[in-house]
């Protein structure tokens, strides 16, 4: 537990310059995020590691940034790019093309949705108040699942997680975003709002580690790597975040709130 919270003590030391200020700063984390996050996922595939899909994965992730807009396009194209491949070398199946064009357009819409959420006004609030609706959840839920934790949620996808772990992961997290939400963020929309993605934002962030504990489910593996001691790889850090940015960012355009 000693190692797990100092290691979180530097990641926030490392991550709340550029969520602060944002701008160049904060382009150089998301940038690292990508290109980490994709060297993971496409390392614990069960052969050896394969550059061609890892720089599809990057390619796709910074061309996403690039072309802020409709990206029907580019998915298109990335589909067909590992389609290609797969026909031209023996050593990527079918397996390979649904995974990494799954996990290449979570990891890109993610990092697109940091960039949308910054391009408007208090869009470093907004980012801290969905940080809180995932976070705190994870917390609260291993808190909550180490003291009340009885039922398993689901063995099979991830067997230490409880039914108790994520009421409490829920409810916490509903909770202190709410807080937040009512005495910091900006946006001039109707309280309502701030309650349905309160109680929301934390439903997704569980369904977002439960969805990346299968993927290592799949693979059978422990930890998507090893880079931060005490949590495993970045993608383990940010299984629950991930879903969350892409979710709200979403309810953002589809309701043309900012």
């Amino acid at each position: 537990m000693k190692t797990r919270i100092i290691s979180a003590v530097v990641m926030a030391l490392i991550c709340i310059p550029p969520l602060v200020l944002g701008g160049f700063l904060l382009r150089i984390l998301t940038s690292l995020i990508i290109l980490i996050g994709s060297y993971e996922f496409i390392s614990i595939r069960n052969r050896r590691f394969n550059w061609l899909l890892y720089f599809a994965m990057v390619i796709f992730a910074f061309l996403c940034n690039l072309f802020d807009g409709n990206q029907t396009g580019l998915i298109l194209i990335f589909i067909i790019s590992l389609f290609v491949f797969s026909i031209c070398f023996e050593d990527i199946t079918l397996d390979d093309i649904s995974s990494t064009s799954m996990m290449g357009i979570i990891i890109a819409f993610a990092a697109n949705s940091v960039q949308t959420i910054y391009s408007h006004s208090g869009g470093m609030l907004i980012m801290l108040y969905i940080l809180i609706a995932s976070f705190v959840c994870d917390i609260a839920a291993l808190f909550t699942g180490m003291a009340f934790g009885k039922h398993p949620l689901n063995k099979r996808v991830s067997p230490k997680k409880t039914v108790e772990g994520s009421i409490g992961g829920w409810f916490f997290g509903f909770l202190c975003s709410l807080l937040f939400a009512h005495f910091m963020l900006p946006l001039k929309v109707h309280f309502g709002f701030f309650v349905f993605t309160s109680l929301t934002l934390p439903i997704v962030a569980q369904i977002g580690d439960l969805s990346f504990s299968l993927i290592k489910r799949n693979y059978d593996v422990k930890d998507f790597g090893s880079l931060i001691p005490g949590h495993g790889g970045i993608l383990d850090r940010v299984d629950s975040l991930l879903f969350c940015l892409i979710y709200f960012s979403s309810i953002l355009s589809l309701l043309g709130v900012v």
